[in-house]
């Protein structure tokens, strides 16, 4: 019989944990562990959407804000250091469609509309590297260019103490072999002191109770055929129309500077003023664009991006390659406060095609912005609207457009499962008001 020595405890029975037990404690952490998986991938899960978010509405604010210093400059010495002109017309015989347009100090066309394919730095990248806004094709139908065109400086004449105006005489009608000025390219100056080959001029016409000025690139600097006069001529150079100054009938008309029908005559160019602005090359005049481009991912894709592109006014070349400024950017849209009464106050807003055909273009006081953009990340949880629309003034009649959430159909992408948001800003156009 076994004995217990004395002092030592009775031994005792041990038993571990049952096989069911066991199941039910591994079940049990199992299911705590896929918890935590769960609440951590949720958590990331928002984090990321939080973290895209926040990067887009940085990025897009501070678009905004360059946005908004861009404008501040539109206009400036846009009429060089005189009297502001009502319109000012250029030509280019690179621009597709209508060769002779206007320059104003605010415009918009409708996407998609090439950039120029040259830089003056001679960059050789564009635009193979760079988002080509005619590549959109209809994707962009609903967006606009935004165009803010004037001085980076108030250098933009000379101040080599050269006179800075010049005046159109009235043998203009012995320029170009008897002519005139109107189917030509020459104008008779009373003096070409200070005038170089591949400088800038500006010329202002008054016209009909309006200032009329016409972007002139000088191609020579001589004696005229008539004795006592000398002549600047604009002959040869892409930024001039071959047939003289009668090209730009029509669009004097259209901007309301000539009535329906009318045309210029050589009497109207007679003591009309011709400023030198300096060379076309270095001139301070500048064009900002604003677009949405189409930038290339590591992963094989693309997506949507608000570029920058800045352009010489004098020679509508690119100073630069266009820079990216907000990914995620899918739609930008503009409306135009106009103040057609001279009220002192927005009256209306506008399209920029209704501004060009009610000749607000002086007019204009603001531009609204509406920015839409779109989530860089899939979430694939959630079903975006067909449609996005942003809010539009209360004082129209011009209404922002619904922007259309592609889904793949027809070669778009699909933006299905992306969340969107609407930014709107409004901005005064400076340099518009002062005059005022």
């Amino acid at each position: 019989m076994p004995t217990t020595q004395p002092g030592l405890p009775a031994p005792q029975s041990q038993r571990g944990l049952s096989l069911i037990e066991l199941m039910v404690a591994l079940v049990i952490g199992l299911i705590f562990a896929i918890a935590v998986l769960l609440v951590q991938s949720s958590l990331t899960k928002q984090n990321v959407t939080m973290s895209d978010v926040m990067q887009r509405d940085t990025q897009t604010r501070a678009a905004l804000d360059l946005i908004s210093r861009d404008l501040s400059n539109a206009g400036f010495m846009l009429g060089g250091t005189q009297s502001r002109c009502d319109v000012l017309l250029a030509y280019d015989s690179g621009v597709s469609g209508s060769q002779t347009f206007a320059q104003y100090p605010v415009s918009a066309a409708s996407q998609p509309l090439a950039l120029p394919t040259s830089t003056t730095s001679g960059s050789t990248n564009y635009p193979s590297t760079t988002p080509d806004p005619s590549a959109y094709g209809t994707k962009q139908q609903f967006t606009d260019m935004l165009f803010f065109t004037g001085a980076s400086s108030a250098l933009q004449v000379p101040s080599n103490g050269n006179p800075t105006a010049y005046v159109v005489q009235n043998s203009t009608t012995q320029a170009a072999n008897g002519q005139g000025t109107l189917n030509s390219s020459q104008l008779p100056l009373g003096s070409t002191a200070g005038l170089a080959v591949g400088d800038a001029a500006l010329l202002r016409m008054p016209l009909n109770g309006k200032l009329a000025c016409f972007r002139v690139p000088i191609t020579y600097v001589g004696p005229s055929t008539a004795p006592s006069s000398t002549y600047i001529n604009s002959t040869g150079s892409a930024q001039f129309p071959s047939t003289g100054y009668a090209a730009f009938n029509s669009q004097l008309i259209a901007a309301g500077v000539l009535p329906p029908g009318g045309s210029l005559t050589n009497a109207n160019f007679i003591q009309s003023r011709l400023t030198d602005l300096g060379p076309q090359t270095s001139s301070t005049l500048q064009t900002v664009v604003y677009y949405i481009g189409q930038y290339a991912n590591a992963g094989g894709g693309s997506y949507p991006v608000l570029v920058r592109a800045v352009l010489n006014a004098q020679t509508d070349a690119l100073v630069a390659p266009p820079v990216p400024m907000a990914a995620g950017v899918v739609s930008l849209q503009a409306l135009f406060g106009v103040d057609e009464t001279q009220t002192g106050n927005v009256t209306n807003y506008l399209t920029w095609p209704a501004v060009v055909a009610g000749n607000y273009s002086k007019d204009v006081r603001s531009v609204l912005f509406a920015l839409i953009t779109k989530s860089l990340q899939n979430d694939t949880g959630y079903t975006a609207p067909a449609t996005i629309t942003p809010p539009s003034p209360s004082l129209g009649p011009a209404q922002f457009t619904a922007y259309t959430v592609p889904t793949g159909a027809g070669g778009q992408p699909d933006y299905s499962h992306n969340h969107f948001s609407v930014i709107e800003s409004e901005f005064a156009v400076r340099n518009q008001l002062w005059p005022h």
